[in-house]
C-alpha cells in the first residue's frame, strides 16, 4: 500500500468510527451555524458550504497576540508560510501546494492582490490591529471571485458598524527595538456608524542573511476609516478607506562569489490605498436585494539603493459591481455584473534594455450563484462565471458545492470547481536588466479541483473534528524562472503537462474544561510539476507535512490567560542559484518547530497587561534558502478598552 493510499484508509476509518481526531480550534470557530460572507455571493450559514472553511475571530487573534495576519494563518490547515527573514520581509502564503498568487485576498470586499508585485498580496504589511474577523475558504473560488481565487480566498474584515462609543489603545515594545502602537474607536447611532484606527509597527530588525551582521529593519503604518449610513429602512450606504505606508530593508544576493544573500543597503518603500463606496437596497419583504458598489486599489512600490530610488512598480485597479439577490422560497439566486480596469507601470534605469513601460487590461464578468436548499439537511450551491477579458480568450469557470447534515452533530460536504489565473503583468512584460525578460505569449493557468470532507462534534460540542481530502490538476502552470537561450536571461513559460496537488487536512479541538482547551491540525500535501524532460518533481517551498498544536488556559477568575502555539513546518525543497556558470541546484530546508507563548493579565475592567515570546525553542531555520529567521524574541505590552467588553 502506498503512502497516499494509507492516508486515504486512515481518513475513511475516521469518517466511519464514533471517536476520532480532526477539527482544529480555528476550524469553523466551533459554531457551524455562524454566517460567513465569502463562501457564496451572499452571506450564508457555514454549515451550508461544501468547501473547507475556517473563521478566525478577534478573540482568537488576541489570545495569540499575533501582530501579523500571516502568523495567524500558520494555524490554518493547508497553509504554508515562506518568510525571507523577520518583520517586514517578503512573506508568501501558499495553500494546498498552489502558487502564492493563487490565493485571493479581500479586505472588506476590496480585491487586495497587487498587480505590481506579481498579483501576490503583500502579507508582510498586513498587521492585525483593526481586524475583527478573518474568513478562509479553501478550494477553487474563481467562479465567485475571478482570477487569483484558484486555491483559496482569505477575507479580512475590519468594519465594525458599532452604534456604541468605543475607544481602544495599546502600546508594546520588545526585542530588536520593536515597538507597536495602536489607537482606534467607533461611534454611532441606530442610523449611522463611524469607525477608525491607526497603527504603527516598527523594528530595527535582525540580520536576514547568513553572512554579515547588518540588521534589516522595517516600519509599517496602517490607517483605516469606515462608515455606514441608513438612509431609510430599505437603503444603506457604506464607505471604507484603508492606507498602508511601509518601509522595509533587505539584502541583495551575491551573484559573483557565494550566490547567497549578503549585507547591502537595499530597501522597499510601499504605499497602498484601498477604498470602497456602495449602497444596498432591500425590499421590505426581503425577496429582492440590490447592491451597487465601486472599489479602488492603488499601490506604489519603490526600490531604494543606498537611499536613492533605483526602480519602481505601480498599479491601480477600479472595480464596478452590481448584484441582485432574489429570494425564491427556500432557494436564493444571485446575479452579478462586474467591470474591472487595471493598469501597471514599471520604471527603471535603461541598461542593456528599457524596463520603462505602461500596460492596461480590463475584464467584464457576469456571475450567477444559486443556493438550493433541498431540505433542512441538504444544500447545493451552483456557481458560474463568464469573463470577457481584453487580453485573453473568453473564459467560463464553475463550481458545484454540496453540504449534507447527516445528523445534528455530523456534516458531510463536497465541492468541485474550476479555477483560472491570468498571467501577471510582470510575467508578460516585466524586464529587469541582466536578469529577467517577460513573455507576452503566455496562456492563463487553468485548474480543476475537488474535495470531500466531514465535520463532526461530540459530547455537547466539547469535541469537534474535521477531515478533508483535496485534489487539483493545474494546466499550463507558469514557470517564472525559465532560462531563455536567446537572451541568456530568465523568462516565464507555460509548463507542458499537468501539475498535480493532492492531500488531506485534519484537525481536532477539545474543550477539556470551562478553562482549558486544546487544538491540533495536520496537513499532508503532495505538490508536483513536470520538469524539462517530463519527469514529475516536487514543487518548491511546499512542505509535505505541516501542522499546529494549541493550548489555551484561563484562570477561574478569568484574569489570567495563557496561550501556547506550536507550529510544525516540515522539510521542503528550494532552489539555489550559485554564481555563473554553475547550474542551479535543488536544496532541502530542514523541518522545525516554531513555539510561541502569550500570557494575559486583566489588571482591571479597562486595562490588560500581556507578554509574549516568539520562537521559544530558539530554532535556527530557514523558510527561504539563504535567509535567516529571527531567534528567540520577547515583548511586553498594555492594552486599554473603553465602552466595550474586555
Amino acid at each position: 500500500m502506498t503512502g497516499l493510499n494509507r492516508v486515504f484508509a486512515v481518513l475513511l476509518s475516521m469518517a466511519t468510527c464514533s471517536f476520532s481526531f480532526a477539527q482544529a480550534p480555528t476550524e469553523s470557530g466551533t459554531d457551524l451555524d455562524q454566517i460567513v460572507v465569502t463562501g457564496a455571493r451572499t452571506p450564508i450559514s457555514l454549515s451550508r458550504i461544501g468547501n473547507a472553511t475556517t473563521v478566525i475571530t478577534r478573540d482568537q487573534i488576541d489570545r495569540m497576540q499575533a501582530r501579523h495576519v500571516a502568523d495567524v494563518l500558520r494555524t490554518v490547515p493547508g497553509f504554508a508560510i515562506s518568510q525571507s527573514g523577520g518583520i517586514g520581509t517578503q512573506t508568501q502564503v501558499r495553500v494546498r501546494g498552489a502558487e502564492a498568487n493563487h490565493v485571493l485576498v479581500l479586505i472588506d470586499g476590496i480585491r487586495a492582490n497587487d498587480p505590481a508585485t506579481g498579483d501576490e498580496f503583500r502579507w508582510e504589511y498586513l498587521a492585525t490591529g483593526d481586524i475583527v474577523r478573518i474568513e478562509v475558504v479553501r478550494g477553487p473560488q474563481s467562479a465567485l471571485w475571478g482570477s487569483d481565487a484558484v486555491a483559496a480566498v482569505v477575507h479580512i474584515v475590519t468594519q465594525r458598524n458599532s452604534v456604541e462609543p468605543q475607544i481602544h489603545a495599546y502600546v508594546e515594545g520588545g526585542s530588536h527595538a520593536t515597538s507597536n502602537i495602536g489607537l482606534g474607536g467607533s461611534t454611532g447611532t441606530e442610523r449611522w456608524s463611524l469607525n477608525s484606527g491607526l497603527e504603527f509597527l516598527g523594528t530595527d530588525g535582525t540580520n536576514i542573511s547568513r553572512i554579515g551582521d547588518e540588521d534589516d529593519g522595517s516600519d509599517i503604518t496602517t490607517f483605516s476609516l469606515g462608515g455606514r449610513f441608513l438612509a431609510s429602512d430599505a437603503l444603506s450606504l457604506d464607505v471604507s478607506v484603508r492606507a498602508v505606508d511601509a518601509y522595509s530593508q533587505y539584502d541583495p544576493s551575491d551573484f559573483f562569489v557565494t550566490g547567497l544573500p549578503t549585507d547591502g543597503d537595499l530597501a522597499t518603500q510601499s504605499e497602498t490605498i484601498y477604498t470602497s463606496f456602495g449602497g444596498t437596497y432591500r425590499r421590505p419583504d426581503d425577496r429582492l436585494t440590490h447592491r451597487l458598489s465601486t472599489r479602488y486599489f492603488d499601490s506604489d512600490n519603490r526600490n531604494l539603493v543606498n537611499g536613492s530610488e533605483d526602480s519602481s512598480t505601480a498599479s491601480d485597479r477600479m472595480t464596478f459591481m452590481y448584484q441582485t439577490d432574489i429570494s425564491l422560497g427556500d432557494h436564493r439566486l444571485s446575479l452579478a455584473l462586474e467591470h474591472e480596469a487595471t493598469s501597471f507601470e514599471q520604471r527603471g534605469k535603461i541598461e542593456f534594455g528599457d524596463p520603462n513601460q505602461d500596460q492596461e487590461m480590463d475584464v467584464t464578468s457576469v456571475v450567477a450563484d444559486f443556493e438550493v436548499e433541498m431540505s433542512d439537511h441538504l444544500t447545493w450551491l451552483f456557481s458560474v462565471r463568464f469573463d470577457d477579458n481584453s487580453d485573453f480568450e473568453d473564459a467560463v469557470t464553475g463550481r458545484i458545492s454540496a453540504s449534507y447534515l447527516l445528523s445534528d452533530d455530523t456534516t458531510l460536504r463536497a465541492n468541485i470547481g474550476t479555477g483560472r489565473k491570468n498571467p501577471t503583468f510582470t510575467e508578460r512584460f516585466g524586464f529587469f536588466p541582466g536578469q529577467f525578460v517577460g513573455n507576452a505569449a503566455l496562456d492563463p493557468e487553468k485548474s480543476t479541483s475537488y474535495e470531500i470532507g466531514v465535520d463532526r462534534t461530540f459530547s455537547n460540542n466539547r469535541w469537534s473534528i474535521s477531515a478533508t481530502i483535496f485534489h487539483q490538476d493545474l494546466e499550463d502552470e507558469i514557470n517564472g524562472f525559465a532560462f531563455d537561450p536567446v537572451t541568456f536571461l530568465f523568462t516565464a513559460k507555460n509548463i507542458a503537462g499537468d501539475s498535480e496537488r493532492l492531500g488531506i487536512e485534519l484537525g481536532a479541538s477539545w474543550q477539556v474544561s470551562d478553562r482549558f482547551d486544546l487544538g491540533a491540525s495536520y496537513t499532508y500535501t503532495d505538490a508536483s510539476e513536470q520538469d524539462a524532460v517530463g519527469i514529475d518533481v516536487m514543487e518548491l517551498r511546499r512542505p509535505r507535512h505541516s501542522g499546529n498544536l494549541t493550548m489555551n488556559y484561563r484562570s477561574a477568575s478569568e484574569r489570567w490567560q495563557t496561550n501556547l502555539s506550536a507550529n510544525y513546518g516540515g522539510s521542503r525543497k528550494d532552489q539555489f542559484f550559485p554564481p555563473w556558470p554553475q547550474p542551479s541546484e535543488i536544496v532541502t530546508l530542514k523541518n522545525y518547530w516554531l513555539v510561541d507563548l502569550a500570557v494575559h493579565f486583566q489588571l482591571n475592567e479597562t486595562i490588560k497587561l500581556y507578554a509574549r515570546g516568539a520562537n521559544m525553542l530558539d530554532e535556527d531555520f530557514e523558510q527561504v534558502y539563504g535567509y535567516r529567521t529571527p531567534s528567540r524574541t520577547a515583548y511586553l505590552g498594555l492594552r486599554t478598552n473603553f465602552g466595550r467588553d474586555n
